[in-house]
């Protein structure tokens, strides 16, 4: 019996540092602002339609300095979209507006992975939704 306690103390207190070590005091934000540069697009998609564009079919490139975009989406078949504008983001709320289209604003969510460098920004326009993927390069 007092071995098997013994071996369920030190089973207890494994798990407890096992926890203890694997948690962080990770002060960095749990969504971090995607850094400036250019992204290549890796897919778009505009809800309700299920159907996910990715090279060739769509292509596109994403620069972003601190406070600007400069976008390029083309889609087979299609004229290519060109957009400038500003963006601005809080937590992970995304907000962008158009210079080129004046005074056309966007907003919506985003998510950057800092280990992949793939960011995800998903946002509405005059009741549009375009969820895009893009992978910094």
């Amino acid at each position: 019996m007092r071995s098997r306690r013994s071996a369920l103390m030190l089973l207890s207190s494994a798990v407890t540092a096992l926890v203890v070590g694997c948690s962080s005091d990770n002060t960095a934000p749990s969504n971090p602002a995607p850094p400036a540069g250019t992204y290549a697009l890796v897919s778009i998609q505009n809800p309700p339609n299920t159907t996910t564009l990715t090279p060739p079919a769509a292509t596109g490139s994403l620069v972003l300095g601190a406070t600007t975009y400069d976008v390029t989406i083309s889609i087979v078949g299609q004229d290519p979209v060109v957009d400038q504008g500003t963006y601005s983001i809080s937590g992970s709320n995304w907000t962008q507006t158009s210079t080129t289209n004046q005074g056309v604003q966007s907003t919506g969510t985003f998510t950057y992975n800092q280990g992949s460098g793939v960011l995800s920004v998903d946002v509405t326009v005059v009741g549009v939704r375009t969820i895009s993927v893009w992978q910094k390069q």
